[in-house]
């Protein structure tokens, strides 16, 4: 069980260590109990592909979604069975950034409008086969936030509030796949 736990140390090494210490900050799952799955491996894949064009933003993120979810796989689930491997494939993780209309006229001089609009989704599918007692199955989530922005935001007031979507999305989701988990995929869960 040691050499398990420390392979997948290592493996999250690489991860962790290229993200900024800041970055990961932002979301923290440390305080939550790891959920051990009787797995040999667990792999992060992502089938989302960040448009990296307007009016998506995810991409300039100092912690995007799809890092949020690596973080999270990471800090959550742990493998702890002999065979099998459980993939957590990121189907969705973006943020868009759409422009509001404002007061025009003369009105709009004395208005403080809300000027941006940020969504932000999570998607997120479970897959574990291969275990040693014969369990295939899978779990999904999905969850989604949006804030807006004043037209009057300071640019550390803008980031705060990127930063806080990802944060509140993330522990969305980690609440919504933890229920999920628990519930239909208890036969691979290792009691400790």
């Amino acid at each position: 069980m040691l050499r398990r736990s420390l392979l997948t140390l290592a493996l999250a090494a690489p991860l962790l260590s290229a993200m900024p210490v800041a970055a990961q900050s932002i979301v923290d799952f440390s305080g939550r109990e790891p959920i051990v799955l009787d797995v040999a491996s667990i792999e992060v894949e992502s089938a989302y592909a960040a448009p990296m064009a307007p009016p998506n933003i995810d991409h300039q993120l100092p912690l995007t979604p799809s890092d949020a979810v690596r973080l999270w796989a990471s800090t959550r689930l742990k493998a702890g069975g002999p065979q099998g491997k459980a993939r957590v494939i990121i189907k969705d993780a973006s943020v868009k950034e759409i422009d509001l209309e404002r007061t025009k006229g003369i009105k709009g001089w004395f208005t403080k409008d809300q000027s941006q609009k940020y969504e932000g989704k999570l998607q997120v599918d479970i897959v574990v086969e291969g275990t040693s007692r014969g369990f295939t199955g899978s779990v999904s989530g999905a969850v989604a936030r949006s804030t807006t922005v004043a037209e009057d935001v300071t640019l550390a007031q803008r980031e705060k509030t990127m930063t806080d979507l990802v944060r509140d999305l993330a522990g969305d989701l980690d609440v919504e796949l933890d229920k999920s988990i628990r519930a239909n995929m208890f036969p691979v869960i290792v009691l400790q």
